[in-house]
């Protein structure tokens, strides 16, 4: 197998070479990527959809009730702890495995693609199994409704604990809804999608003026960051068209003052900070192409192409400068190291979008990307189903977390079969 972390001179070449109809040459095909799939469908669905999470070393049985748990250092330690072992320590220190309502929302949308494109009722009567287990885990707030994580996490900035909702998982697990909603017709499931675009508008907007407006992570917590932001503006601008005629012009102008806001902030050389906090300031690969997502998602559902050169300006970044010369993704703008499996996956979740909406311009470094994406995804995925976490610089953690890895690569893998 080719070594990816090599720069070699003819990979340089072919990305110079003419552009033209390039596109039609993707590697992601259902012949490169069902068998993949596939054998990932069938560890999951044998896991039951459950198992541990990157962050829910706060689960701990035996750290919880102890004196120890009271401190933020310890809890920050013993997450990064859980997080930075290539060694799982879960089961030494009792953290159950679980079912995480994002890492359920992101099956449950790869499970509608795999019906979508094959018919086959499995992936049906497993589509409504993981809407069963979302409608059950849902926490019912004073306006609306919400998801939030199944365990304790400790940020830098806040405590979270769990039972408390976030805007991320919310609107994941909302998309994953209204997808059902179209593929099934199910009302309940466009309630509870609605109840999503309540709970945005009555708990998650941090400020609004007459120019800008942000939305939080979490409900009354004082940090700004973009991609939660766009991804609560991203989410109202999808569900506006359900919503009732006399609020969408209120909620249109707060959308695109979210927008304005979080373009405020785009470098002149087209990266894009995570948030606005000092220690908030790095640029990253999976977090960049989530604002890109969700730039496309509110101009696609807005109808508007205001923001047009900010969305070109990113994206060329984005190709140019958090990529390797072979096309491998960046952890960040100034470090490959790690190669991650959620990086991966986000990354063949935004070329297939590029793809589908017809974006024009580096078309062969963009297929240079694709075909190395491929190669990960073979060097990444066990001969049990499941994908590890991280290629480091010397060696793997091959843990296979439900939520960051298997749910991520399946609902990615997924949407690359709907192209025609």
């Amino acid at each position: 197998m080719m070594n990816l972390l090599n720069e070699d001179p003819k990979l340089k070449e072919q990305d110079l070479s003419d552009d033209s109809a390039m596109l039609a040459l993707s590697p992601l095909t259902a012949d490169n990527l069902m068998p993949k799939i596939s054998s990932l469908f069938q560890y999951m669905r044998s896991a039951n959809y459950e198992g541990h999470d990157l962050f829910d070393g706060l689960n701990s049985r035996i750290f919880k009730g102890s004196p120890l748990y009271k401190s933020k250092l310890f809890r920050l330690a013993l997450i990064q702890f859980c997080k930075k072992s290539a060694i799982d320590f879960r089961g030494w220190l009792a953290v159950p495995k679980g079912f995480n309502p994002k890492g359920g929302a992101l099956s449950l949308l790869g499970m509608l693609n795999l019906y979508q494109t094959t018919g086959q009722e499995v992936y049906s009567n497993e589509a409504y199994i993981l809407f069963q287990r979302l409608r059950h885990s849902v926490l019912q707030r004073r306006v609306g409704n919400a998801w939030g994580y199944n365990f304790d996490w400790q940020a830098r900035a806040f405590f979270v604990p769990i039972g408390t909702p976030n805007l991320v998982t919310s609107v994941y697990v909302g998309r994953a809804l209204f997808a059902y909603y179209r593929a099934f017709n199910d009302a309940e499931a466009l309630d509870l999608a609605l109840g999503v675009s309540d709970f945005i508008l009555n708990e998650m907007v941090k400020f609004e003026d007459e120019n800008f407006a942000c939305f939080n992570y979490i409900p009354g917590e004082d940090t700004e960051v973009h991609n939660a932001s766009l991804l609560g503006a991203a989410y109202l601008a999808e569900a506006l068209s359900y919503l009732p005629e006399n609020r969408q012009p209120v909620i249109r102008q707060k959308i695109l003052k979210a927008v304005r806001f979080a373009t405020t902030d785009i470098n002149p050389d087209g990266s894009w900070p995570y948030g606005t906090q000092p220690f908030h300031r790095w640029v990253d690969n999976f977090h960049t192409a989530f604002n890109i997502e969700c730039l496309y998602r509110i101009q696609q559902h807005l109808q508007t192409d205001e923001f047009s050169l900010s969305l070109k300006q990113v994206i060329d970044y984005y190709i140019s400068d958090l990529f390797t010369q072979t096309g491998i993704p960046k952890y960040y703008n100034n470090a490959t190291y790690p190669i991650d499996v959620h990086v991966l996956a986000e990354s063949m979740v935004l070329l297939q979008l590029l793809r589908d909406t017809g974006f024009a311009g580096h078309e062969s470094r963009r297929l240079l990307i694709e075909n190395t994406l491929l190669t990960l995804c073979e060097e990444f995925q066990d001969p049990k189903g499941y994908f590890y976490y991280q290629k480091l610089s010397r060696g793997w953690n091959r843990i296979p977390y439900i939520r960051w890895g298997q749910a991520w690569m399946f609902y990615a893998m997924s949407g690359c079969l709907k192209r025609g």
